[in-house]
């Protein structure tokens, strides 16, 4: 979606975002995926998740979108520890998951495309 937008220098210019649509359907889209994926091993889901933002992240990572991306990455990393912690008796806390992105660290969102 493209909208007007200030610069630093306090001038005016064209900016561009994730379509609000689009956003919400991504958002819930990964926490289907977590949901359905959980009982898959550890080893293949942070593969699979990995590529899935990557991929997101080089569609929309363009000038101007770096909270959308913020979002869609903090989005999956609660969905992913969520359902990681529905997956046995075991209680997942915080700091197992935390030494767990540590183990496999989830890729952070970049902006690849600039202006021209």
């Amino acid at each position: 979606m493209h909208f007007w937008g200030k610069t630093w220098k306090g001038g005016h210019t064209i900016k561009r975002k994730t379509a609000g649509k689009r956003l919400s359907r991504v958002l819930s889209w990964l926490w289907e995926w977590c949901r359905d994926n959980r009982h898959r091993p550890l080893e293949e889901q942070y593969r699979t998740l990995c590529a899935k933002l990557r991929g997101h992240y080089q569609y929309y990572g363009v000038r101007c979108n770096s909270r959308c991306l913020d979002l869609v990455h903090y989005v999956a990393t609660r969905a992913w520890r969520y359902w990681l912690n529905r997956r046995g008796d075991r209680k997942l806390t915080w700091r197992k998951f935390g030494q767990l992105l540590a183990r496999f660290p989830l890729p952070k969102p970049k902006i690849v495309q600039a202006w021209v």
